[in-house]
């Protein structure tokens, strides 16, 4: 039978549960997953189009304080796109025609033609996965 304790933390036995601080009132709790390996690599590769991850090198010392060595961004969704051989400014200039002629058409306002853009734009040069965004 597979034990299904968490593997010992430094000077601690092994855990049946991962060890978290209690929830505090108005603050959102981030519980970060760290994927190590070859194999966690590739996910970052064109595997479904999500491209290379954001990369972080942390070393843990010896008083079990952690330093942030080196950061590497991961891809955007514009280079993603890139890799793949479509045309980013070809895409944005057939997007951006599209919204032209919704607002010459009265279908939309040159306010909301703004956002849209602005959107598009902050899109295709954001990450390719899942990124919280405070909304205004």
């Amino acid at each position: 039978m597979t034990d299904p304790s968490f593997p010992a933390i430094p000077g601690c036995v092994s855990v049946h549960s991962l060890p978290v601080h209690d929830l505090r009132e108005d603050e959102d709790y981030y519980l970060g997953v760290f994927f190590i390996g070859a194999y966690q690599e590739t996910l970052g590769d064109l595997h479904n189009l999500f491209g290379d991850t954001n990369v972080v090198t942390i070393e843990l010392e010896a008083d079990g304080e952690f330093e942030m060595i080196h950061e590497q961004d991961g891809d955007t969704i514009s280079e993603v796109l890139s890799y793949v051989e479509y045309d980013t400014k070809r895409m944005a200039d057939a997007f951006k025609a599209i919204v032209e002629r919704a607002v010459k058409s009265g279908r939309l306002s040159p306010s909301d033609r703004r956002r849209l853009m602005a959107s598009w734009a902050s899109s295709m040069n954001g990450y390719t996965y899942f990124e919280h965004q405070e909304m205004s």
